[in-house]
């Protein structure tokens, strides 16, 4: 066989097993990766306790543990009440916010009947139409599944909590035979080349996704502060909204702050709109000098085949084919290199 087919073959393989992996041994296994991913990450400091104060490696690695998670509960606790009473307010002003929608669908729809010819009745019609549409389905199939599924919902959120306990015991059993684990894993055949598949994951990957996450909070930080510096009541819902939104190659900041800063300028508030066009521009020419000074060649990946991983993973994963879409593309290039370079080196 030729030796383009083979290696199709081996790539088709490989794809298959990672898909396989991502999708039914990863939710499995996940609580173990983060627990091995925090001790990872914790050990060093650990280490440092156990050598300074003298204490046992477990208990300095479950004190750092739990001021990490203080830490993240209380900038959780902050960033959560303050989205819920924004939220709130929005609640109690929804009227209000409903008939300036109303006022400015009318301008929108007048100047389509200035423009086009199409009376501005009819254009409006057509949207309330549409959206009574919308509205009728949402009453018929998103409440009643909310209302039947509630039971489900709350066991699900206990078994969250199960699977931060499994996290946590995890962590400590892993920190305190860290060691002995890694000297009985070096005696089968496979560690050395998992080892260096996870070496390069952990540079490549992990420079990707540590990419994306700062890229993302510069993106929402500066959202929220130019809109709090526009005078928007809901500068910080508005931003996380849109800074996440970002994350998406196929719908990004432009969809949301570009027609935002359109309508400002055609209903008067010519200054407000060219300020959102304005915000727009710099998010997107810092996201432009970021990426490649964060990333730069190293991922030996064509941008477009990010692109496509991306538009695969959401198709095959669901929203969670975001982050891992690029990992599987990433997980199958390493894994086939591997064993190319294991085949040459025979």
């Amino acid at each position: 066989m030729h030796k383009p087919y083979k290696d199709a073959i081996k790539l088709t393989g490989i794809a298959i097993a990672v898909f396989l992996g991502m999708k039914y041994i990863l939710p499995v296994a996940i609580p173990f990766f983060i627990a091995w991913v925090l001790v990872r990450f914790l050990m060093p400091g650990a280490v440092f306790l156990e050598e300074k104060l003298h204490l046992k490696k477990v208990l300095a690695g479950g004190i750092l543990l739990v001021l990490l998670t203080g830490a993240a509960g209380i900038a959780l606790y902050l960033l959560g009440s303050t989205l819920i009473r924004q939220v709130c307010n929005l609640a109690a002003n929804f009227d209000i916010y409903m008939q300036k929608a109303e006022n400015l669908l009318k301008v929108c729809c007048s100047a389509v009947e200035k423009n086009t010819g199409i009376h501005a009745q009819a254009v409006e019609n057509f949207i309330y139409d549409n959206m009574l549409v919308v509205e009728q389905r949402l009453q018929t199939y998103a409440v009643p599944d909310v209302l039947k599924n509630s039971i489900s919902y709350l066991m699900s959120m206990l078994e969250w909590l199960g699977v931060v306990l499994i996290v946590f015991v995890s962590y400590m059993l892993i920190l305190k035979d860290y060691e002995k684990l890694g000297e009985v894993l070096k005696k089968y055949g496979i560690y050395e080349r998992t080892r260096k598949i996870n070496a390069a994951m952990m540079s490549l990957g992990g420079a990707w996704l540590r990419a994306q996450l700062l890229i993302i909070l510069t993106v929402t930080i500066i959202c929220v502060a130019g809109l709090a510096l526009l005078g928007y009541p809901y500068a910080l819902l508005l931003g996380i909204v849109i800074g996440l939104l970002d994350a998406l190659p196929f719908i990004g900041t432009g969809t949301i702050l570009v027609p935002w800063g359109v309508i400002q300028m055609f209903t008067g508030k010519f200054w407000l709109g060219v300020c959102l066009i304005v915000l727009f521009l710099i998010i997107n020419t810092l996201r432009e000098f970021l990426e490649p000074k964060l990333i730069g060649d190293r991922m030996g990946i064509y941008p477009i085949a990010m692109v496509a991983a991306v538009y695969v993973g959401i198709c095959v994963y669901g929203v969670a084919g975001v982050v891992l879409g690029p990992i599987s593309l990433m997980l199958i290039i390493e894994i086939f290199r591997e064993m190319r370079e294991e085949k040459d080196m025979k």
